[in-house]
């Protein structure tokens, strides 16, 4: 059974109606803008939310919380058969952040409950070194439930996203087309180190890997 059979009819709907309306576009900024047009509506769709959230307490079999994501408290939900576009749920434990990362896409993302904090960076140097970057923070704000903010792909969307609440808060994430680079770039703005983030799946592929090297 493929994922979009699954998916609640109310939003599988929406899904092939987005996937319509970004195919008819060319460029990353008439995507992004119709997204945050479309995707506070969904936000603020409580009752849709409550049941994806009871459906994963009751380990039902959508959404799949097996299903390998890049990040821990990340859960899939739709992905585009088309690869226009893909959607994720996240679970916000109370003070948790991601690290400062890129992205291999556009992406459209907004708090359904609670406050998303958003920390944004510049890349000073030209990234002609890939393990050096010498950041700068260019904006920090909270984005309300409804609310959306955007990144782009690589150096033009360095940022970390979070919850600093008391609270655990609910997000989702709307990613455009990938680029093909099986990683993305994490940062650690205290040593000016950059390391690549992998799926576990990739990242225990890579390590078994290396690992085999030694037999």
């Amino acid at each position: 059974m493929t994922l979009s059979s699954k998916i609640p009819a109310k939003l599988l709907s929406k899904c092939l109606r987005w996937s319509k309306a970004l195919g008819e576009f060319t460029d990353n900024e008439t995507q992004i803008s119709f997204i945050r047009k479309e995707l506070p509506l969904l936000l603020t769709d409580k009752v849709f939310f409550v049941g994806i959230l009871e459906n994963i307490i009751k380990g039902d079999t959508y959404p799949d919380i097996r299903k390998a994501t890049m990040f821990d408290n990340e859960v899939l939900l739709y992905i585009d058969p088309e690869h226009r576009f893909s959607m994720r749920l996240f679970l916000w434990e109370p003070g948790e952040f991601t690290p400062i990362h890129d992205h291999n896409s556009w992406g459209v993302i907004g708090p359904v409950t609670g406050e998303l904090e958003v920390v944004k960076y510049k890349r000073e140097n030209n990234g002609s070194s890939e393990e050096y970057a010498n950041l700068t923070e260019i904006d920090r704000f909270k984005l309300q439930p409804g609310e959306t903010d955007f990144t782009m792909p690589l150096n033009d969307g360095i940022h970390k996203t979070g919850n600093e609440g008391q609270y655990a808060t609910v997000s989702v994430g709307i990613y455009g087309r990938s680029l093909k680079r099986p990683y993305i770039n994490g940062f650690n703005i205290r040593n000016n180190q950059v390391y690549k983030i992998y799926s576990p799946k990739l990242k225990k592929k890579n390590l078994a890997s290396q690992a085999l090297e030694i037999f």
